[in-house]
């Protein structure tokens, strides 16, 4: 397909502060770029795409998920955070091999791609060597999303031969930073993820000194299950080492001093409200953290357990909060949270916290051109009252029809443009079966739950 594209009569959603909505509007792309926006658009030398009776926004940016955890989808089904770390953190991340984790995160970020996410935070904690790390970027390379690849630097449970020590680890995310990651405005960027602060603050404040040192931004777990002790937050903010390029996930347990910390420094969360409330984390924080000025984003997290759309998030996220202002204030005469907020969670707020606010997150001249295209005639969307709202509160993934990255199509009219899909499934299908086969199969993965002591501090979930 061409480099010039002419995007004609959509109902275009800017989610962009300083352009406003067109009822019916026409959007040119060049080179990538959106070069112009108008009721009206004339235009030559380019290929005309007929969007009238459609919706035209954003891509959607799913601000944390574990795409590596793609090929055990569902079996985290009834799993507790217990069930999850012992299951998954402690069984299965040591089976996993470099062509697992491909699988994985081709399958996952294609995933995400059909279901209009065109930038996603790839938390990689399944990274047992080097070749683990090549894998899991050349799959979001070859995938075509736009992806923060955030280097897992948490070890497993079992000594890795390839990376046997802390200093290795941070080695090795210097090797990509100093490679194959050394641009900061190519489609896929560099990140750290932090281990779990569980550990000696000593590594985590290396860690967290490495990411600042190799000029990328960070993201770690935080006060998912409360913990004795200082909070990683408190930890950090007492040595100075809070800041915008921090990106928090979960946070539930947060105290409110922690929260304005997190907005004064510039830092951001991301709410998994669905994986928060099935594992026993808390209530998101979604409410708390808007209120104390905290910019908010969602995330999918983990579909070993639920599902990978941000449409479902953004509901879950917005319902739960107005249920518990119900709860608290009792029948409320006005819904505080709108549901048109959400929808910015997931786009320009969420490019902002990763720092990719002047590249993606909205529709606006000069930006990259990133964007989705929903079935705005379909009847769950039709008769189309309040476009925002809709996409919100009445959208799912099925209405993804098209979806652009950086001016190239990655789906166009309901297809995976250039994707072998059963080819991608029969690699996902074989990693599972050769990971589960790697552990002694379902009936054993729950059986270190016990081992989750020597690993994680869990604080007063830790007998739950």
């Amino acid at each position: 397909m061409g480099d010039r594209w002419l995007l004609r009569g959509a109902e275009v959603i800017t989610c962009d502060p300083a352009q406003e909505d067109l009822p019916r509007g026409d959007v040119l792309v060049e080179d990538g770029i959106i070069v112009a926006m108008a009721p009206e658009l004339h235009a030559s030398d380019c290929r005309v795409v007929d969007l009238r009776g459609k919706l035209l926004l954003p891509g959607l940016i799913d601000a944390h998920r574990h795409t590596w955890q793609t090929p055990l989808r569902a079996l985290g089904a009834d799993w507790t955070v217990m069930d999850y770390l012992a299951a998954v953190r402690v069984k299965l991340a040591p089976a996993f091999q470099p062509e697992d984790v491909h699988a994985a995160n081709l399958a996952g970020a294609l995933e995400a791609l059909d279901a209009g996410i065109t930038t996603l935070v790839d938390y990689s904690h399944c990274i047992e060597s080097p070749g683990h790390a090549d894998a899991a970027l050349t799959a979001l390379e070859d995938s075509g999303i736009r992806a923060l690849f955030a280097y897992g630097l948490a070890a497993g449970p079992r000594q890795s031969t390839a990376l046997p020590t802390h200093a290795s680890r941070l080695a090795d995310a210097q090797r990509l930073r100093t490679t194959r990651l050394a641009s900061d405005t190519g489609r896929i960027r560099m990140g750290i993820a932090l281990t779990e602060m569980q550990v000696p603050w000593e590594q985590s404040r290396a860690e967290i000194l490495s990411a600042r040192e190799l000029g990328v931004p960070l993201t770690a777990h935080c006060s998912a299950w409360p913990v004795s002790g200082p909070s990683e937050v408190q930890r950090m903010a007492a040595e100075g080492l809070l800041g915008p390029d921090v990106l928090f996930v979960h946070c539930t347990f947060s105290s409110d001093e922690d929260l304005k910390r997190i907005a004064d420094s510039g830092g951001a969360i991301a709410v998994t409200p669905e994986t928060e409330l099935q594992m026993g984390m808390g209530f998101p924080v979604t409410g708390r953290a808007l209120r104390a000025g905290v910019r908010t984003t969602l995330g999918c997290d983990v579909v070993s357990s639920n599902g990978g759309d941000l449409f479902t998030a953004m509901r879950l996220a917005l319902q739960v909060e107005r249920a518990r202002a119900h709860e608290r204030d009792g029948l409320s005469r006005v819904l505080a949270l709108k549901a048109a907020r959400m929808l910015s969670m997931v786009t320009l707020d969420a490019a902002e916290a990763l720092g990719l606010g002047r590249v993606t997150g909205s529709l606006r001249p000069g930006k990259d051109a990133d964007l989705i295209v929903l079935t705005g005639d379909a009847l769950n969307l039709t008769p189309l009252n309040r476009p925002r709202d809709a996409v919100v509160l009445q959208a799912h993934a099925g209405n993804v029809e098209s979806v652009m990255v950086r001016g190239r199509w990655a789906k166009f009219q309901g297809d995976l443009v250039d994707v072998d899909v059963a080819a991608v499934r029969r690699r996902v299908v074989q990693a599972r079966d050769a990971v589960l086969a790697r552990v002694g199969g379902p009936s054993a993965l729950l059986g270190e739950r016990e081992a989750l002591a020597e690993h994680w501090e869990m604080g007063a979930a830790k007998d739950a």
